[in-house]
Parts: structure tokens; sequence; C-alpha cells
């Protein structure tokens, strides 16, 4: 999926949807998505952590 954020930077991530059937019909639908990248695109990197501590 790509799309512009509000505030005009690019969103490109990628997603998977995996379809189930039963009798011809739609049972389930599951959708696959990289959670972190996604946040790193809307909200930025993640500060630095003090990991010596």
């Amino acid at each position: 999926m790509t799309a512009t954020l509000a505030d005009g930077s690019p969103y490109s991530n990628d997603y998977c949807f995996v379809v189930e059937l039963r009798n011809g019909l739609i049972h389930r639908v599951r959708e696959y998505v990289d959670t972190a990248r996604g946040h790193r695109l809307v909200f930025g990197p993640a500060p630095a952590r003090d990991v010596t501590r």
C-alpha cells in the first residue's frame, strides 16, 4: 500500500491478506502487515535507548 501522510511524507508498506473459504464462501480474512515499519513511517524512528544501565 502506498499513501501520502497528513504531513505530506510518503507511506509505503507491504500487506498480505489470507482469505479462507468454506463451501465456496469467504469464511475468514486475515491481514498481515509490518506494524513496526508502519509505526516508523508515521511516527519516525524510536529514540535511542541507553542499554548500559
